[in-house]
């Protein structure tokens, strides 16, 4: 009896131990709204302190999308200041076709600035801005539990909101690949 007893709680104490992952799938909708929170340009106008008053927290703002996709993690808020940090001379430089907005949620070079400053700073705008981005997609990823299929459609819905955001005339991936100036 003592020993059916050990078993039994042996079985159950290793049944405790079990290690299960639980993944989470997001509807599109859900993804281009965290999108459209993360990669929308800040607006440059001045705040007062009675606008605030009347139509936010003055001590803290929630950046949560919905209830099921979370965006508010330091390591996403810290990429995004960073990323709006060089956000005026990326859009310049885009404009003027140095560089080009992947359909996967990266930058890239299109065309080379004749100037090797110039090409310096674009390319350290590319990688910096890569890296940021990268980042964002990752902590996404890994605060909401988002299963690893999941990072394909994440990169593809931030990409489009990426181009939506990016000035005219800048080089735009589309879906097949092919490469299209923006209207």
């Amino acid at each position: 009896m003592k020993n059916k007893v050990l078993l039994v709680g042996l079985i159950i104490g290793l049944l405790g131990c079990a290690v299960v992952n639980v993944y989470v799938t997001f509807p599109e909708e859900k993804v281009k709204k965290a999108a459209e929170e993360l990669l929308a340009p800040s607006s440059k106008q001045p705040q007062s302190f009675l606008n605030n008053l009347f139509t936010k927290n003055l001590y803290a703002e929630e950046v949560v999308v919905t209830k099921d996709l979370k965006t508010d993690s330091p390591k996403i808020s810290q990429a995004k200041e960073k990323m709006n940090t060089w956000r005026d001379k990326l859009d310049e430089f885009k404009k003027q076709g140095y560089i080009g907005e992947t359909n996967d949620f990266k930058i890239v070079i299109k065309e080379m600035p004749k100037d090797s400053e110039v090409l310096r700073e674009v390319r350290k705008i590319i990688d910096d801005e890569n890296r940021q981005r990268e980042i964002m997609i990752k902590e996404l990823l890994k605060i909401n539990n988002a299963a690893p299929t999941e990072e394909q459609k994440f990169r593809r819905i931030f990409a489009q909101v990426a181009q939506k955001y990016s000035p005219q005339n800048s080089w735009i991936q589309l879906s097949d690949g092919s490469w299209t100036r923006k209207k």
